[in-house]
């Protein structure tokens, strides 16, 4: 079996639903063998996440400033100095900026793209992105009815 190289992007790794199963999918990924990077702003899951035997990119990802599409040239350097598989994103705005990244990339080197929805965010353009992902991962059957109810492309 390959190696992957699995990049989860979300704003911060405090607490909460989001942070907890993104540490339980890098452990299942550094158990299996598989490299697990995840870029958030930080916070005090960040230690856990390294004893798991996964790598942590400190950006500021998830704060709503125009300042914040500098790190789409850095999500775009890490995917390709990673060899990045999979970029995984989880919350809207680290998803726009992962988007963005991989839309830099030549089509035959971008990593696939997967999205999770944890929540029901209002419909419209700036939650569509979380409907993007070539698989998109709904955390309940509730989120998976309103995903489809207003994405029904997805």
């Amino acid at each position: 079996m390959r190696r992957l190289t699995v990049v989860q992007l979300l704003p911060a790794l405090h607490s909460g639903g989001v942070e907890r199963s993104t540490l339980e999918i890098a452990q299942a990924l550094v158990e299996a063998g598989h490299r697990a990077i995840v870029v958030s702003a930080g916070g005090r899951l960040v230690q856990p996440l390294l004893d798991l035997g996964a790598e942590h990119l400190a950006l500021d990802i998830g704060r709503k400033s125009l300042l914040t599409l500098r790190h789409v040239a850095s999500l775009r350097r890490l995917f390709a100095e990673t060899g990045a598989d999979i970029v995984h994103a989880r919350s809207r705005l680290p998803a726009w900026l992962g988007w963005h990244a991989l839309r830099g990339l030549p089509r035959e080197r971008r990593p696939r793209w997967v999205t999770t929805m944890h929540g029901l965010n209002s419909p419209g353009r700036y939650s569509a992105i979380m409907a993007s992902g070539e698989r998109v991962i709904c955390v309940s059957m509730t989120v998976r009815d309103y995903l489809l109810g207003h994405y029904p492309h997805t």
